[in-house]
């Protein structure tokens, strides 16, 4: 409602300096003699004046208005929140294809080697994770016998540091409680 009164005061003083008086409704306008002193005739008013209104019209539907980011990032997508979801053909087969958040600990297994987790991947199939194993946005850094620890990077320039670690358990902390 700002907007249009202040379109509406440009309008005005836009018209008072094209020589144009501006008169109330219902009121005869000013004399052509006016118009004419200042070396405006009328119709180089009306036509003043039937651009300015073109130009304060609102528009009529909302997609007239088009965002032209010009190189700058997109203002509604989160800094903190995860990567970005990549096209189908475009990540690596397998464990390092998946993000942190599209895996699920189903149970840890002790071998010779150690400790080696069993995840489910967004493909809900089977997959083994060992310490050091690189994923998508990030690796694992640790396996104990009833959770797994990632290292995720952050991309988040508010913050110091660039990673955080994410725990999956293998029991969810609402039934451990229950």
């Amino acid at each position: 409602m700002k907007t249009r009164r202040f379109a509406q005061s440009l309008l005005i003083v836009a018209l008072a300096v094209a020589g144009v008086v501006a008169q109330p409704a219902g009121k005869p306008a000013a004399p052509a003699a006016a118009a004419t002193a200042s070396g405006n005739t009328p119709a180089d008013n009306a036509g003043v004046q039937q651009t300015l209104q073109e130009i304060l019209e609102e528009p009529t539907t909302g997609e007239t208005y088009r965002y032209d980011p010009q190189g700058r990032r997109d203002p509604f997508q989160s800094l903190v929140g995860p990567a970005p979801r990549l096209a189908p053909g475009s990540r690596p087969a397998g464990v390092p294809g998946f993000l942190i958040d599209e895996m699920k600990l189903q149970g840890v297994v002790r071998t010779k080697q150690g400790l080696v987790a069993m995840v489910n991947g967004p493909d809900n199939k089977g997959y083994l994770v060992h310490v050091g194993d690189k994923v998508l946005d990030g690796e694992v850094i640790r396996i104990t016998t009833s959770s797994i620890v990632f290292r995720q990077e952050v991309n988040d320039p508010t913050q110091i540091e660039r990673y955080r670690e994410v725990v999956k358990d293998l029991i969810p902390e609402a039934q451990r409680k229950g």
